[in-house]
């Protein structure tokens, strides 16, 4: 982390203006500051000019950091995120650091310096001289996104020791029967659990593990789909933690012998989130992992998930027809949900009754019909789908196929007028087909009904932080059957923004069969696996390892992750 001095020159008599400094840089010219400041007029006036040129594109980050600096006479520093001291950080309260983009990174003897995006905001100067106790700040100037990132890292995944401390001396000494005296109820539990989730939304986690063991209670969160350990808490305070969810969830607090499952909309730093919690009870006590679900507003769309354009363009012909069905295969956590959900959302309008069963309801979507299938009670997916079939449904989407009954029923749905949209486990789309007709649904019925299967995995994405470009190994380039090596290929190291990993976020990795002439001569002909698949390979279907391999060839993910998470080519290791 280093500090670059600004050099002026000649000292201006009183502080420049911004535009004039952007222009004396040589980074913009009159004309686009007149046009930023038409803008800024154009929306009210009451934004600032930095953000304004910012928003039109006409300088970058790190170039109007250097203005500002400039203009305030302020040191420019670069800010390194990784190595900006926690302790330090964490003198500024963390709503007041996000809120005004602030971060200490050094303290010294009575005075505190801080990195700051916007140097005109003194009021947060001087709230934070107030908070903190310091004789006086010394500001700097550093670009937002690198402030933001040090935020994230001080922040994220990390339980505040005093928090942990206050929550130890709160709880009974040992785990015992939650009497009266509740723990869970306490002031530093409730806060513990709170920060749990929090830090698990932040993170992006879809799921929070509390798995109490013999060492301890061990806190993990799945992160693009791997277990990540976040710390280790005593034994001590176990079945408060326990406790806290369930009363979260609605539960039963006595209830120790069985699972238990539930469901709580709550918020999370302001943001709506619902959580799904399961209960099990084990040998040092009970697992709780609570399922973090997004609202339906953010809801990612079909380009966004990594369908390419002739994928979207396809499901969507599909989900615009007024009947047929429509299949998506894959294991559990490979995505199949969301990109159900996001095809229902961009291609079915007001004008069309939609029901879905689901087991269970993971995401509400407005103006849709939602069923909580619980086979305990008798509501299975035959029954539900039963009913459902007498609502005037226009669309029918059925959470899993997983009988004969099931199966039956949601092909002569869609061939009598309706589309249905449904998901199995198999391996690949050609096996999905094959999955039916075991069932016992006839082949000529697929033939007419059977329009579309899609099977999907979901792959890393590599961190754009610290991957780096390099020369794939032979041996792996051979062992995926890619014959040219010529391409973008990264390879992770890991950082401090990815936790260590080597990638953040994850995409979709799509093959596609569309139900053509070829593949119904080949169901027709009473086909298995390998015919339907050739018939679909004559007819333009790549398979899912060559969709992958492509898409690790513009960068997008790596062959390693391909290795871990797509399925051989039934074609090259037959």
């Amino acid at each position: 982390m280093s500090v670059h001095p600004i050099v002026t020159g000649e000292e201006p008599v009183g502080r420049p203006r911004l535009g004039d400094v952007l222009v004396q840089l040589g980074l913009l010219d009159h004309h686009q500051v007149a046009a930023a400041l038409e803008s800024r007029l154009a929306s009210g006036g009451t934004r600032r000019l930095g953000r304004v040129v910012r928003e039109l594109g006409l300088v970058d980050e790190s170039d109007l950091a250097r203005a500002l600096a400039v203009q305030h006479v302020l040191p420019l520093i670069d800010l390194d995120p990784g190595n900006v001291d926690s302790a330090v950080a964490r003198l500024i309260p963390r709503a007041l650091a996000e809120r005004h983009a602030v971060v200490a990174f050094a303290r010294r003897g009575t005075r505190l310096a801080v990195a700051v995006a916007d140097p005109v905001d003194v009021v947060a100067l001087d709230d934070v001289r107030a908070l903190t106790g310091v004789t006086g700040i010394d500001a700097h100037v550093a670009p937002e996104s690198r402030i933001r990132e040090a935020l994230a890292i001080v922040w994220s995944q990390q339980v505040d020791t005093t928090l942990v401390a206050d929550f130890l001396h709160e709880v009974t000494p040992v785990d015992v029967p939650v009497d009266d005296a509740d723990p869970a109820t306490d002031a530093a539990t409730i806060r513990l659990v709170d920060r749990l989730l929090a830090d698990a939304v932040r993170a992006g986690a879809s799921d929070l593990h509390v798995e109490p063991s013999r060492d301890g209670v061990r806190v993990r969160m799945r992160v693009d789909g791997v277990l990540r350990e976040t710390f280790l808490l005593p034994r001590t305070g176990s079945s408060a933690i326990t406790a806290r969810f369930k009363i979260i969830a609605d539960l039963d607090v006595i209830e120790r012998r069985l699972p238990q499952d539930g469901r709580a909309l709550t918020r999370v730093e302001g943001e709506r989130v619902d959580l799904r919690v399961s209960t099990l009870p084990s040998m040092h006590g009970e697992t709780v992992v609570v399922r973090l679900l997004p609202a339906s507003h953010r809801l990612p769309r079909l380009d966004a998930l990594g369908l390419t354009g002739e994928q979207q363009r396809l499901l969507l012909d599909v989900v615009h027809r007024p009947q047929g069905l429509v299949l998506i295969t894959g294991p559990t956590g490979s995505g199949k949900t969301n990109t159900l959900y996001a095809a229902l959302s961009e291609g079915v309008d007001s004008s069309r009754n939609v029901i879905t069963l689901e087991d269970p309801v993971e995401i509400e979507l407005p103006g849709v019909t939602q069923v909580h299938i619980d086979e305990r009670t008798g509501m299975t997916f035959g029954r539900g789908l039963r009913a459902a079939l007498r609502q005037d449904p226009d669309v029918v989407l059925v959470g899993e196929i997983r009988d004969r009954e099931t199966a039956e029923l949601a092909v002569r749905a869609a061939l009598t007028g309706h589309l249905v949209l449904s998901t199995l486990h198999t391996l690949d789309s050609a096996s999905a087909v094959t999955r039916l007709l075991d069932m016992g649904v006839p082949g000529y019925l697929l033939t007419s009904s059977l329009a579309l299967v899609l099977s999907q995995r979901l792959v890393r994405v590599p961190c754009p932080e610290c991957a780096v470009r390099h020369d794939p190994d032979p041996f792996l380039l051979a062992t995926l059957w890619v014959s040219d090596p010529v391409g973008g290929w990264l390879e992770t190291v890991g950082c401090l923004a990815c936790g260590g990993t080597g990638y953040r976020g994850r995409t979709a990795v799509l093959e596609t069969l569309e139900v053509g002439p070829e593949v119904r001569r080949a169901l027709l002909e009473g086909g298995d696996e390998s015919s339907i698949r050739r018939a679909a390979r004559l007819a333009g279907t790549r398979s899912m390892r060559e969709q992958a391999v492509e898409l690790a060839r513009r960068g997008g993910t790596t062959l390693e992750e391909i290795v871990r998470a797509v399925p051989d080519d039934p074609d090259h290791s037959a």
